[in-house]
């Protein structure tokens, strides 16, 4: 059977329809791999900068929680200062170190990470760039806030690109600059030997900066944009003291600092009846504290002065009208509580706890029975303080936990109101206007959490 055969053109047509088909597989396939190679650098790119800022966030929290262990005569909570132009406070190459100091109390500061402080090498995104930092004023380690507890408020807010409101009562930021945008010039100016570029901060972070006003709060923006490529990494205020409270010493009732504290101030106001003038008989002790307007004033020990006729109140520093009414030893300006214990000289160890209550001052109360009020007194139980209906104390000291239910701390006038302190018989039964007021202890639940020192008729002091 006769076949006719193909025409040459036709099979070169074939030939090259071929050809055209490799190249085009050849084509996609070099896409497809430099799409591949692409994501992969990209995904490296992601996985170093997350792995930098992750370690930068447990380093600052882990520099914070121990930083009364660091530090002789201090409380935990602090952050160090940025490294804001690579020098000491001689002007010697100082790159990846803490200022001593950074500007003024209560205001906020940025720079870049000091890695030298905190022990970590020089941490870098996945663009190469060395991590920035921002501290809140309340939370930077000098000048120091006046209080460092708890419900001390971080001063920046994370912001998503629609400006709603990610998290509050954020303490420090470390941001990851990213390639440059823009004009964002990077130029060695020598100051970073390690890092490299430079201290201007809008070389590196996009429309991010602190205010220069104490106490104001920072918005940062969280999603990258065609206008912002950092990546940030944040610490609130709870990352702090949810740690610190992990400490083993805290958890222990028998060495947890704020209990010890509580204990020892106890028996600070109970040495004042020891040593009035009238001798051993006369155990009267000073009257509670009380705090007036402006509302700043449970800030500054000064302020948490006694106040006569006052039966229940705060624990009081400064106690002279006490002493009007008792003569007691004690001198001008009649500290109590004063720092190097000569006020207390039965409680030796009070220096050392010193720091943890100028700090928490404002979480202590104190309840006064009538027969040992300084006015009239008897200094014996007839009227006395109990304490779950029972017992007859002469003076009960009160450490408030943190915050619960409705309780709030945020402005001035907050904390000068005991319901956001104080729960139970421990609220209500303030101010204690006739001197034998039944006050509440007990193990801690979702709604109480005070702890309860009393001072007994013989100036002893006991847990209750």
């Amino acid at each position: 059977m006769y076949l006719p055969r193909r025409p040459a053109k036709a099979k070169m047509s074939g030939a090259a329809l071929m050809v055209m088909l490799v190249i085009m597989v050849m084509g996609i396939s070099a896409v497809l791999i430099n799409s591949l190679s692409a994501s992969r650098l990209k995904h490296a790119r992601q996985k170093t900068t997350s792995s930098a800022l992750a370690q930068a966030k447990e380093a600052l929290v882990s520099y914070a929680i121990t930083y009364g262990d660091t530090h002789a005569g201090q409380v935990h909570g602090y952050l160090p200062c940025p490294d804001i132009d690579g020098k000491d406070i001689s002007g010697s190459p100082a790159e990846g170190s803490t200022k001593l100091s950074c500007g003024v109390k209560n205001v906020s500061s940025m720079g870049r990470l000091p890695w030298k402080t905190l022990e970590l090498p020089a941490l870098r995104d996945g663009d190469g760039e060395c991590l920035w930092y921002a501290v809140s004023g309340t939370y930077k380690h000098n000048p120091k806030t006046d209080l460092m507890n708890l419900d001390n408020s971080g001063l920046f807010e994370i912001l998503d690109t629609s400006d709603a409101t990610i998290a509050q009562n954020v303490v420090a930021v470390v941001f990851a600059p990213g390639s440059a945008l823009g004009s964002q010039n990077r130029s060695h100016d020598g100051a970073a030997p390690v890092c490299g570029g430079n201290y201007t901060a809008s070389n590196y972070l996009d429309n991010a900066f602190v205010s220069s006003i104490a106490n104001a709060i920072s918005q940062f923006h969280l999603g990258a944009s065609a206008q912002m490529n950092n990546q940030m990494i944040f610490i609130t205020r709870d990352d702090i003291f949810n740690a610190i409270m992990r400490r083993s010493d805290f958890t222990d009732p028998a060495r947890n600092p704020l209990r010890r504290m509580a204990q020892k101030a106890a028996e600070c106001i109970a040495d004042y009846g020891r040593r009035n003038n009238a001798g051993m008989a006369d155990k009267r002790l000073p009257w509670p504290g009380a705090l007036l307007s402006p509302v700043e004033d449970y800030w500054t020990s000064g302020n948490y002065d006694d106040e006569s006729g006052l039966l229940s109140g705060r624990l009081p520093f400064r106690v002279n009208a006490s002493d009007a009414a008792t003569s007691n030893m004690i001198t001008s300006p009649h500290y109590q509580l004063k720092s190097d214990g000569s006020n207390c000289p039965g409680v030796p160890e009070w220096p050392a706890y010193y720091p943890w209550w100028a700090n928490w001052k404002d979480h202590l109360f104190y309840a006064l029975a009538d027969n040992f009020k300084p006015g009239s007194g008897s200094a014996a139980c007839g009227i006395c303080l109990t304490v779950n209906g029972a017992g007859a104390y002469a003076a009960v000291v009160i450490f408030a936990g943190k915050k619960i239910d409705s309780q709030v701390r945020a402005s001035g006038t907050d904390h000068l109101n005991f319901a956001n302190y104080l729960e139970g018989h421990n609220f209500t039964n303030h101010p204690n206007a006739s001197g034998n007021s039944d006050y509440q202890s007990g193990a801690e639940t979702g709604s109480f959490n005070d702890v309860l020192y009393c001072i007994k008729p013989d100036l002893t002091v006991t847990p209750c």
